[in-house]
């Protein structure tokens, strides 16, 4: 059977696992702890099973090594602060890792992406303008997407 130029095996029964497990910090907990997170939002998968979390409120991303709860700050500062410099973020929304795992990651109080290297202690503008615009970053084994969607004030 073929859906929208895929082809789907009609043998394969696919099934969601109801109960989930608690990979990155502590369920209906919300802090700025390194097994901590506040509204979370984007995710990203290493080649080694890293996971990357884009920790919104507390301004930062997270990498959390397979099988732990602790995770480590590698972009944004570890106590949730923000500032006006590309060593802190604000609100980070979406990120993608590039095969070096350095982070591209976007912003919404900015309206950019900055680009945060393997080990760095600050980011570098690679996109965006400061302009009314939230971006969404995908990536394939090629490149890296950036899309940008104009928001408004709906009242």
């Amino acid at each position: 059977m073929r859906v929208d130029s895929f082809f789907v095996d009609e043998n394969v029964t696919l099934r969601w696992n109801t109960t989930g497990i608690t990979v990155a910090g502590i369920s209906g907990v919300v802090g700025n702890g390194s097994n901590q997170l506040y509204n979370p939002w984007g995710l990203a998968l290493s080649y080694e099973n890293t996971l990357y979390v884009a920790d919104r409120f507390n301004h930062r991303v997270q990498k959390y090594l397979r099988g732990s709860l602790n995770g480590t700050t590698v972009a944004g500062q570890a106590n949730a602060t923000t500032c006006s410099s590309y060593q802190c973020l604000w609100r980070p929304s979406s990120i993608v890792l590039d095969d070096n795992e350095n982070i591209f990651i976007s912003e919404e109080r900015d309206h950019w992406v900055v680009l945060w290297k393997k080990d760095a202690a600050i980011g570098e503008l690679v996109a965006g303008t400061g302009t009314t615009f939230l971006f969404f970053l995908c990536v394939d084994s090629f490149n890296i997407y950036m899309y940008s969607i104009r928001v408004w004030n709906w009242q």
